[in-house]
């Protein structure tokens, strides 16, 4: 599929802004979904630590993200995933739910990420557990999660071996950091 992964940091100590500062960052992605279907799955962190406002970012970033993909699949917004690439939603917090299997509803798949609420603690190991599980191995379509979290595991295994274990299937991760109340951890993210 072509990935490269890339980190990108910047040195707040060489930048003046009074204690704010806003960081917009544009990505194009080589990978054609029309002819090369994909499964993809978006892991959503819905603990504790998500209520408010980064629950609501997280749910606006999910639903944008699935709008993306439908177009990308068949050029036109209506209502389905197309060329043969399907998604799901899998919610974690103290335990994950498979809040949907991979389809192709666009409506179905909003509904699932609109019918989030926050609470508990966060289980990032379940949460890829469940997540790989969707996947069938048979199938030949390219295999990438989308995880949403501010990265502080606080209940559960360590994610770090489930996500290599999830890797070594081939599946692709990425990870899109949320500022939840407790910051996000970066280096949790990375690993």
């Amino acid at each position: 599929m072509g990935v490269t992964n890339a980190n990108k940091t910047i040195d707040l100590d060489q930048i003046s802004c009074d204690g704010s500062l806003r960081v917009s960052l544009a990505l194009t992605a080589a990978p054609d979904i029309v002819s090369n279907p994909t499964d993809i799955v978006l892991v959503l962190d819905r603990s504790g630590s998500m209520t408010g406002a980064p629950l609501a970012n997280m749910k606006m970033g999910a639903k944008t993200f699935i709008d993306i993909i439908e177009e990308a699949t068949d050029g036109a917004l209506d209502g389905q995933i197309g060329s043969g690439s399907r998604m799901g939603i899998v919610s974690f917090a103290n335990t994950a739910t498979a809040d949907t299997q991979l389809i192709t509803s666009v409506d179905n798949l909003k509904t699932a990420v609109d019918n989030l609420t926050a609470g508990g603690n966060t289980n990032h190991a379940d949460a890829l557990l469940e997540a790989t599980a969707l996947f069938d191995p048979a199938s030949s379509n390219a295999k990438v999660m989308v995880l949403f979290t501010d990265g502080n595991t606080t209940a559960g295994d360590p994610p770090a071996p489930v996500a290599a274990a999830a890797r070594a299937q081939g599946i692709v991760i990425c990870c899109i950091g949320l500022v939840g109340s407790g910051g996000v951890d970066v280096t949790a993210l990375n690993e």
